[in-house]
């Protein structure tokens, strides 16, 4: 998954200033990751981040001390190859006989060289490995099974198997399922490299047999299974391990080719193996050379006059330029002195060159060269050389154990790698991205905290505010209305004492007016404190204001309040909760004043998205002024106005009033604050 990571030059900028304060620890982890600040701020708050980043450093540093994967294909004797055209009974098999019985240790398969026109390297899909002592496999016992499991192809690298430490001379590779590819049951190794208990290779110069083989000479051939030759190159080091050591090249004459080089053991020795490092030129990118024909004698006298040969590569020619080091399994013959002896050099151009990189002698399980000094010959000349013998190459060379477990390790290593790998572009574009718009959010907090303080002290005070007019509208109606209502007991009191004992006159005519203003005065002040009050009230609560009203002004009037409004539980804003009950109060106060009517109904009543309050009475008209104005109801045009609703008045003298109010109900509802009157 990939992102794309919003990129804030200011964020960008503040970040920088952050990474100057990082731990050196994650300041190094993976550079190429955090180059820049948002991806290094990224590591500051994501541990996990920073763990996998230096396992995955761990793992590449460690890479360097491995050996190094570097397919270089054979050009021939490329391994064994098998496969049938019909339906030939039985399963494809390859068996080796290493001469004597071992405890067995690991055993190493190494997969063929892709070719031309295959998908893979014909790697066994399913197979078996058998160890037995006697021949016929009698007492066969299993090493290694697929059953009914596919295996996977290695890709080129070693696959290990671990042995049971029991002693075996025989080995049987059973091939229960291959591929097809024209062939039937298509199969294909390079090499299978058989260790005893001890890690030391006992396969080498193995008797092969082999069933359904593909034979193609100088190709294909079972007996290429033990001779040492792999795509896998040289058994050297990692690239940590680099040398300026390449062995010894000597130029010889057309006339006098002739080379030997002579190793004294000290002591008699019987060599099991010789192994031949090819010398790599400058002048050639890759491959080494050998000398083209060599033999191999053992001696007890220095001067070789009692030489016997233990081994030779042939008449033919050694491939011109070798990947690989040469394994040459020799004859058992003791003797103190070794000697390889060369009579045809390698030509480049107009030279002749004979060269060896490195030469191992072994003997059972130790190699008797190391450390030696060689002495070359050629033309009576003699010089002695330890370049041969030191045990390095272009690289450091390895034990054919070590060489082989460090490419497994290699696998392993590099299997890991790209998991981790996988998981840390996963992680780190997470984190990435959570950092920036975590920055982006911090940043914009930076710019709305001054505002959100400006508005808590706006809040504060509006508060504050709140509590003054619940505390002004306490006062009133405790002070104010006690007060007021105290003059109305007293008047009445008052009234009727005067009327006992003096009748009715102008005075408690006078009482009696006080007494009523006290107690409208005391009900209006109610309106007033109900009105202050900050509360968001319902229209059903404004219903019940208005019926309360109606009571108080329409006391001698036949009057009726239908609600048939559907939205009864909606709040109204404070605004609009106010500027509708004080249209109503004016309505009531102009029919009291001047309608005279004996009949009053008031209607609210929903039409689709607005609310309508209707007046209507039965009395005389509303007053008109000149050009026929009526200004009774001013103010009512004014509360409409504020509504931003539609008033409709219609009155005519002695017909009666019908004030109709309609207003939308979302500027009763909303939020949006209205003016105020």
């Amino acid at each position: 998954m990939k992102f794309q990571l919003m990129r804030l030059p200011g964020l960008c900028v503040a970040l920088s200033l952050l990474t100057a304060l990082l731990p050196d620890s994650i300041a190094a982890a993976t550079p190429a990751q955090t180059m820049n600040p948002i991806g290094r701020v990224a590591r500051l708050f994501n541990r996990s981040l920073v763990d996998v980043e230096a396992r995955v450093q761990w793992l590449q540093s460690s890479l360097g001390y491995l050996a190094i994967f570097e397919e270089k294909p054979l050009k021939e004797e490329l391994g064994w190859r098998c496969g049938s055209l019909d339906e030939t009974p039985g399963k494809p098999w390859v068996a080796l006989d290493l001469g004597r019985d071992v405890p067995l240790g690991e055993i190493f398969l190494i997969p063929a060289q892709r070719q031309t026109g295959d998908m893979n390297d014909l790697f066994p899909r399913r197979f078996t490995v058998e160890a037995a002592c006697q021949a016929d496999f009698s007492d066969a016992r299993v090493i290694h099974s697929s059953g009914t499991n596919l295996e996977v192809s290695p890709g080129g690298y070693p696959l290990r198997l671990t042995g049971d430490g029991q002693p075996a001379r025989h080995i049987r590779l059973t091939l229960d399922e291959g591929h097809h590819r024209g062939l039937r049951n298509a199969a294909a190794l390079s090499e299978i490299f058989v260790f005893n208990f001890e890690r030391h290779p006992v396969s080498f110069g193995a008797t092969v047999t082999s069933s359904q083989s593909v034979d193609v000479p100088g190709i294909w051939s079972p007996k290429y299974l033990v001779d040492g030759r792999t795509p896998l190159g040289l058994w050297e080091g990692g690239a940590s391990t680099w040398t300026t050591s390449r062995g010894d090249c000597l130029e010889v004459t057309a006339e006098d080719p002739r080379a030997e080089w002579v190793l004294d053991f000290g002591k008699s020795a019987t060599i099991d193996r010789l192994v031949l490092f090819p010398y790599s030129l400058p002048e050639l990118s890759g491959p080494g050379v050998v000398p083209p024909r060599m033999r191999v004698e053992v001696a007890d006298n220095a001067d070789f006059s009692d030489a016997r040969e233990v081994a030779t590569t042939g008449k033919d020619d050694l491939p011109t330029d070798l990947t690989t080091p040469l394994v040459l399994p020799t004859q058992p013959a003791a003797g103190r002195y070794l000697r390889i002896v060369s009579d045809k050099a390698w030509q480049l151009g107009t030279r002749y060159l004979q060269a060896l990189g490195e030469i191992e002698a072994w003997e059972g399980n130790e190699n008797r060269s190391n450390g030696l000094t060689i002495s070359v010959r050629n033309s009576g000349l003699d010089h002695p050389i330890s370049e041969l013998t030191d045990g390095v190459g272009s690289h450091q060379i390895l034990p054919i154990y070590s060489w082989l477990t460090q490419l497994v390790e290699r696998r392993n290593v590099e299997s890991k790698l790209g998991d981790l790998n996988a998981r840390r572009i996963t992680m780190a574009a997470e984190s990435e991205l959570n950092t920036t718009w975590g920055g982006a959010i911090a940043l914009g907090l930076t710019f709305l905290i001054p505002v959100a303080i400006v508005e808590r002290r706006r809040l504060v005070s509006r508060t504050q505010l709140d509590k003054l007019r619940k505390r002004i509208a306490s006062d009133l109606h405790d002070d104010i209305g006690s007060n007021l209502g105290s003059i109305s007991i007293i008047a009445r009191s008052a009234k009727r004492d005067l009327e006992k004992r003096l009748g009715p006159d102008d005075l408690t005519n006078d009482l009696g007016e006080v007494e009523t203003i006290a107690r409208e005065s005391s009900l209006a002040m109610r309106d007033i404190v109900w009105l202050l009050e900050r509360r968001q009230d319902t229209i059903g609560d404004l219903v019940q204001r208005m019926r309360d009203c109606a009571a108080r002004l329409l006391r001698d009037v036949e009057y009726s309040l239908v609600c048939r409004s559907s939205k009864t539980t909606a709040k109204l804003t404070l605004d609009a909760k106010r500027h509708l009950f004080l249209f109503y109060k004016e309505a009531l106060h102009n029919i009291v004043k001047h309608s005279k009517a004996t009949t009053v109904i008031v209607r609210l009543y929903d039409v689709r998205d607005r609310l309508v309050m209707e007046v209507v009475d039965n009395g005389v008209g509303l007053p008109r002024g000149q050009n026929d104005q009526m200004a009774a109801v001013k103010k009512i045009h004014d509360r409409a106005r504020v509504l931003e609703g539609t008033l409709q008045v219609e009155s005519e003298p002695g017909k009666g009033t019908t004030l109709r109010l309609s207003v939308k109900r979302a500027n009763l509802m909303a939020t949006k604050k209205m003016s105020h009157e």
